[in-house]
């Protein structure tokens, strides 16, 4: 029962600016190939720069987030364009305060608090948030989540007095 293993993947919404930037680096990069070969070579240095940009920076845009819960610990990756994965953030879920639902009134007790805020949702809107107060080494985090049930669960089973559901 130690070594439960829970993965769960949550997809970050696009959002209007995402499009808006994906657009203007695209169109930029030909319009510059395109004067570089018909007016002015100098152009042709823009479009290698917007050539890094489509390479770097557009991959950025479509971001999930995977939920690794193992034995008592909850590590967090990044994956890029479904391709690129980077780990963000493990915590010691032994050193957590509280893991509750948006909205419940347990978390007020936590409200005025010094913690680093870190957002690891999709950003709907409809999506039932969990906030997680933990301690990362000499700082506090507070963490929102979209957990689904098999994760609420594990942590509920492991840790009973500290999860709470918003009633």
């Amino acid at each position: 029962m130690d070594d439960l293993y829970i993965e769960q993947l949550v997809a970050r919404k696009h959002r209007p600016t995402d499009s808006l930037i994906r657009g203007l680096v695209i169109g930029l990069t030909v319009l510059s190939v395109l004067l570089g070969l018909f007016v002015f070579p100098i152009f042709l240095a823009a479009a290698a720069a917007g050539g890094l940009a489509i390479y770097f920076l557009l991959p950025n845009l479509s971001v999930e987030f995977e939920y690794l819960y193992v034995s008592k610990t909850l590590q967090i990756d990044k994956i890029l364009s479904k391709e690129k994965r980077k780990k963000v953030v493990e915590y010691e879920l032994e050193k957590m305060e509280i893991f509750a639902e948006e909205g419940a009134w347990q978390l007020d007790d936590h409200k005025n608090i010094k913690a680093v805020e870190r957002d690891f949702t999709s950003g709907n809107e409809g999506a039932a948030r969990w906030i997680m107060i933990v301690h990362n080494g000499n700082q506090i985090d507070r963490v929102a989540l979209e957990p689904g049930e098999d994760l609420i669960n594990a942590v509920r089973t492991h840790f009973p007095r500290k999860t709470f559901r918003k009633n």
